[in-house]
């Protein structure tokens, strides 16, 4: 007799408390009750006080099914729909009625079938021909579903099935050396199946040898199995890749080994994907750089770093950037990543974020300031002349942006400050100091105001294309801005 689970889900548009004279005119409240039984759903739907003459039920039960039924009143038939396999299926129902309300439900469907796993005596099943012959045990551990569960064994790959010794269990007598695949089917009493294959490597001692480097990378790879290695090898299948499959172009026995010696410090890949690394042309360094990277973001994984480089979506050295950005300004690794794909430099990438950590704000809160028109070189101007006088800083870039100087910012503030400065605790000397300070950040502006139009004048560019080069490029290094501007005034 089968068992049942029952599983009911009360979906209601907009919230599911929405009592029905809050819902907007023309909108209707869908209820629905579902229920399963083996691979069959049960749903029980219907308009919440509904007074149409006549209502049409639109599903889809997410497996590619949809059905279409006309009602004359608000609450349907329980409508039955049989999933072709265990599987978790997302289904919807949109209403409507005589007079254009219209009103929608979703959920999920769990189908439950089994699931299987197989495993062998000895494991991994690797034997050789004694005599002429090597035997394997096989055993099938199966979870969920509905019991009892009927087995269906095929141990040798030839597609005939082979009988069990006992229920999940089953034993293979091979005579011949090769790679078999072993496999079981699990059908429960609702019918539901799954499958789990094993490879078998049988080899012979008296065969002709095959390649001895070959035959030891097959021994160290198929240690790994199944957690490093996803199926085991023959020596034969070993010299198969080195002559060129599945690639194409011979590889290496050397790269295949060097690709094992690799498994033992990336335990989150596989040999198989360290191998792919390499032939699709990747240095080894490269994979160990995002190693060293992932352990340093730790909430990321190496294979997360290798997926985005090998699908285009990040370059190594971006990645690399980025990492630098978070250990030197604890900066967001996905920010820092997602700036450099448009287009920023390593440069202006650092500069923002030191810029943001001078400021003590968030770095997104300068981007409208960017978008805006000013440049990390004012921002950085006034971050600290603000912190000199005590200032907010947004209000120095809104006076320089005004039209004001830098020096003539620096004076109201000093002259504003003046009397509190006098009537304060500070000492003489941190009043000369702080002066001092002052003095010093409006000579270096005004210094690189007139460096500035002194090199436009001399070149014939105009003064922001020297504040570009200072503030990108050149990252205020004045001689780099001067043999940027000769190279270009040389090349007219």
């Amino acid at each position: 007799m089968r068992n049942s689970q029952l599983f009911t889900a009360i979906l209601a548009l907009s919230m599911a408390l929405t009592p029905v004279s809050a819902l907007a005119a023309g909108e209707l409240e869908l209820l629905v009750d579902v229920s399963v039984i083996c691979d069959v759903a049960t749903f029980q739907a219907g308009v919440v006080d509904g007074v149409s003459a006549s209502y049409t039920f639109d599903w889809d039960f997410g497996d590619t099914e949809t059905l279409t039924l006309v009602s004359p009143t608000a609450n349907l038939d329980p409508v039955e729909h049989t999933y072709p396999a265990a599987a978790e299926y997302g289904w919807s129902l949109s209403v409507m009625d005589a007079e254009g309300g219209t009103g929608e439900a979703n959920g999920t469907v769990l189908i439950e079938g089994p699931m299987v796993t197989l495993t062998s005596d000895p494991f991994p099943p690797l034997v050789t021909l004694e005599g002429g012959s090597a035997s394997v045990d096989f055993m099938a551990t199966v979870e969920g579903g509905q019991e009892p569960y009927s087995y269906t064994w095929d141990l040798d790959g030839d597609g005939k099935s082979d009988p069990e010794s006992e229920p999940g269990k089953a034993s293979f007598t091979y005579i011949e050396a090769g790679k078999f695949q072993a496999s079981v089917i699990v059908t429960d009493d609702c019918g539901l199946a799954a499958e789990d294959t094993l490879p078998v490597v049988v080899t012979d001692p008296e065969a002709e040898a095959c390649h001895p480097m070959a035959q030891r990378i097959a021994d160290a790879v198929n240690t790994l199995f199944p957690n490093q290695a996803e199926t085991l090898y023959t020596c034969e299948d070993i010299f198969a890749i080195f002559q060129g499959s599945p690639s194409g172009s011979q590889v290496g026995f050397g790269r295949l080994w060097h690709a094992y010696k690799l498994t033992q410090t990336m335990e989150e890949l596989t040999w198989e994907e360290i191998r792919d690394w390499h032939l699709a042309g990747n240095g080894w360094g490269l994979l160990v750089q995002l190693d060293r990277f992932a352990d340093t973001l730790e909430e990321l994984e190496l294979r997360d770093l290798v997926d985005r480089v090998l699908s285009g979506e990040s370059s190594v050295g971006d990645i690399r950037h980025a990492v630098a950005a978070v250990v030197r300004y604890e900066a967001d690794f996905e920010d820092a990543l997602a700036r450099l794909a448009e287009g920023s430099s390593p440069g202006e990438l650092g500069r923002l974020y030191r810029t943001a950590q001078d400021l003590g704000v968030e770095p997104s809160a300068l981007d409208q300031y960017l978008t805006d028109g000013a440049t990390l070189q004012e921002l950085n101007h006034a971050s600290r002349l603000a912190s000199r006088t005590g200032s907010d800083w947004q209000q120095v870039l809104e006076a320089h942006a005004a039209g004001e100087s830098w020096g003539e910012i620096n004076r109201a503030e000093h002259s504003a400050n003046s009397e509190g400065i006098s009537n304060s605790e500070t000492s003489p000397k941190e009043v000369r100091d702080q002066s001092r300070e002052e003095a010093q950040g409006e000579r270096d502006a005004n210094r690189d105001q007139k460096m500035a139009e002194r090199l436009a004048k001399q070149y014939g560019v105009p003064v922001s294309q020297v504040w570009a080069l200072l503030n990108g490029s050149c990252t205020g290094d004045w001689g780099c801005v001067r043999s940027a501007l000769r190279q270009s005034s040389n090349g007219k």
